[in-house]
């Protein structure tokens, strides 16, 4: 037991003598079983298709199990008006020439940040380019992954249209469904909630302001879901509050006229050094939008990259323009009013919750890939360690644009696939665990979501280091 109380099964997957099978290779004893496939990747978003894409190219055997009808994950998903944490307004806030695939970039006619439905077209592109529709499967909810009692893993799956139920096996599984579709609502439940008469909703269930036109919208949050929602109805609505119950630092998608997150990219910003890199940006933020508590937003009470920042170009001037204003925490609900850590209170018809998500994998048992304090515990965040065949693609978040790094990802877990790497002892993966989560506690807090933030070079570079390392010496210590 560590200070930090990870804990970790020791996991019999891969029983004496059976060997990791080679590319696109399946076990003998297995060969007569059409059921059984080499890799599994569940989730057909950006994170699915870097691995499928990269899989592909090293002619491994793979299927792809997606629960909707489409590739590109909440991109697909939200034009659709159903519930998802995309919106009609959706948008890109990394810039299209970082956040396409290093081999397939974004069209040169795409705007700088282009809008959900361009972002599903080129990911429907993509996938159509490399020939990876056909290792899809449509309408395919993985409903549980567990350990095979000879080697790999059983997949329990469910036809989302008939209900028929299947289990499928594999040597490897790759979860990639991201982490935002569950979403975390207030705990405890706000006094008086249950007796407000107006609607409740979360960011998840939130459409359009069309729903709300000349209505009274009570946004709470602050995280960029905040700022594009209450931005989104202060067009529509006839009075948008945004109540914030911890200030963050609001960051424009651009800043000298660079991108922030092609900043993030640069060369030169890596050499900067992390404290020169702070330094700069509070500069740069103070000369172009000057202080925050000018628009009624308190100061924050961290300094820049300690915490995620709130990604706007339209928010700070929608609340000088008087078209939004700036609330505390709620309180408390007074029968259709919301009343306010401040004493004050305003009449409302709605409140959207913009407060996050719950990162959680339903057909996974938590304490595989948490620790005993609830931060995710991922070796370089993907490897579960005593979970020899298991990954994570896409557990992160970074600082930049997240493309290239899950292409990082994609070629590591290629490697660990088909024989050409392997993975150290247990001890020392739990080691980079635990430097990982002290780290990311003293930077950021002790959360789920703190725990997976990552910086973009630092995280890039530590991915292909580990590559290097640990090329040609398959299987070292994955069962130990």
């Amino acid at each position: 037991m560590t200070q930090q109380g990870i804990r970790y099964a020791q996991s019999p997957q891969y029983s004496d003598g059976v060997a990791v099978p080679r590319i696109g290779e399946v076990p003998s004893q297995y060969a007569d079983q059409p059921s059984r496939g080499h890799t599994c990747v569940i989730g057909a978003g950006l994170a699915g298709l870097a691995v499928a894409k990269t899989l592909r190219g090293r002619n491994s055997t793979f299927s792809v199990l997606e629960q909707t009808t489409d590739v590109g994950g909440l991109w697909h998903s939200a034009g659709s008006g159903a519930p998802s944490p995309g919106y009609a307004s959706l948008h890109l806030n990394t810039s299209s020439k970082v956040s396409g695939f290093s081999d397939f970039p974004m069209p040169n006619g795409y705007p700088r940040y282009p809008r959900h439905d361009l972002v599903a077209e080129y990911l429907s592109d993509f996938a159509d380019e490399f020939g990876l529709r056909e290792h899809i499967r449509f309408g395919v909810e993985v409903v549980e992954v567990a350990p095979n009692p000879d080697s790999g893993w059983n997949v329990r799956t469910r036809d989302t249209a008939t209900g028929r139920e299947e289990i499928l096996m594999f040597q490897h599984v790759v979860v990639a469904t991201g982490h935002h579709s569950h979403p975390k609502w207030p705990e405890p439940a706000i006094p008086g909630a249950e007796q407000f008469p107006g609607a409740q909703l979360h960011s998840y269930e939130y459409f359009s302001p069309a729903d709300h036109v000349g209505k009274r919208v009570v946004v709470a949050g602050f995280g960029n879901s905040a700022a594009d929602v209450s931005v989104d109805l202060s067009r529509l609505a006839s009075k948008t509050y945004l109540s914030i119950r911890r200030s963050l630092h609001v960051v424009p998608k651009t800043m000298l006229g660079i991108p922030i997150d092609e900043i993030a990219s640069k060369g030169w910003w890596a050499r900067m050094g992390f404290d020169d890199q702070r330094r700069f940006v509070e500069v740069v933020l103070r000369v172009i939008r000057g202080r925050l508590a000018d628009y009624g937003i308190p100061e924050p009470d961290h300094r820049i990259f300690s915490s995620p920042v709130t990604i706007s170009d339209e928010l700070l001037s929608r609340i000088s323009h008087g078209d939004i204003t700036v609330k505390p925490a709620i309180d408390r609900f007074d029968g259709s009013a919301v009343c306010f850590s401040d004493g004050t209170r305003v009449e409302a018809d709605a409140v959207v919750y913009c407060t996050g998500y719950r990162i959680a994998f339903p057909f996974l048992p938590g304490e595989w890939f948490r620790d005993s304090t609830g931060q995710i515990a991922l070796y370089h965040r993907v490897i579960p360690p005593g979970r020899p065949g298991l990954y994570f693609a896409g557990l992160i978040r970074p600082v930049g644009s997240i493309t290239r790094l899950l292409e990082g990802q994609a070629e590591w877990i290629a490697d660990l696939v088909d024989g050409s790497a392997g993975l150290p002892h247990t001890k020392e993966m739990i080691t980079e665990i635990e430097r990982h989560l002290a780290a990311a506690r003293q930077r950021y807090g002790p959360t789920e979501i703190d725990s997976i933030q990552v910086d973009f070079a630092p995280y890039l570079e530590s991915l292909l280091s580990e590559r290097r390392a640990r090329a040609g010496s398959c299987c070292a210590g994955s069962t130990r």
